[in-house]
């Protein structure tokens, strides 16, 4: 597995993943969220379980933590019976106003990801982003990145594709609204592992984005700054 040289190596299109990548730098403020839902149904949840869950907004992530046993356990604990799909909507109540104010509160597009999207847009690289929130969870940042006039061709989110990652449905928008012929012209950048499943899943390339995280095993190339991406 590549983890330097060029990664972009004939791209046509890269797309990046909102969350992690574009805005909230390790998902600091969603994580946040997540964790106060959580601890109003009595169960606590740690920064490395978040990280693992990481991808999947809203829902999908509550779901996927209670896929992990100890966080099954907590809440069987808390409530003497396992976690039910009406628990898991309700919970999903909760989280979506938090997670607008989580948008708020990172409000501000990464000034690396912006320099980078910029950078490739003058090379004649289309640019993406691909997120799995609904547009009106995401208010704050939309409106800061029309402020910051970061050029971006096409933005894909929950209302365009409902499924999250590892499901392809984002690229494959991605590549239909970009006009792309083959899924291998687009490279998709994300932060976490269902990323590279989701752009190999469509046909596409994936390179890792992983300051500080492992390399992945699954994309095409792993980087530690958003500056490699000028190689």
């Amino acid at each position: 597995m590549p983890s330097s040289g060029d990664p972009l190596k004939s791209a046509k299109a890269v797309a990046v993943s909102w969350h992690g990548v574009l805005f909230d730098r390790d998902r600091c403020a969603i994580h946040a969220a997540v964790k106060a839902t959580f601890a109003r149904w009595n169960v606590a949840v740690t920064d490395e379980e978040l990280t693992a869950t990481r991808g999947p907004t809203g829902r999908a992530q509550i779901a996927r933590l209670f896929s992990l046993p100890r966080v099954a356990e907590a809440f069987r604990g808390a409530h003497r019976r396992w976690a039910n799909d009406d628990d898991l909507g309700a919970m999903m109540r909760d989280l979506e106003p938090r997670l607008l104010a989580a948008a708020a509160a990172a409000a501000e597009p990464n000034a690396d990801a912006c320099a980078a999207l910029r950078k490739l847009h003058e090379a004649g690289t289309r640019t993406a982003v691909i997120c799995c929130t609904p547009r009106r969870l995401l208010q704050p940042q939309l409106d800061a990145l029309a402020k910051a006039d970061v050029p971006i061709d096409c933005l894909v989110t929950a209302d365009e594709a409902c499924e999250p990652a590892p499901a392809p449905w984002g690229i494959f928008e991605a590549l239909q609204q970009l006009g792309l012929e083959k899924a291998s012209d687009l490279v998709y950048i994300d932060d976490s592992p269902l990323g590279p499943l989701a752009a190999r899943n469509a046909g596409a390339r994936s390179i890792a984005f992983a300051p500080t995280g492992p390399l992945s095993s699954e994309a095409n190339a792993t980087i530690r700054g958003l500056g490699e991406l000028e190689g």
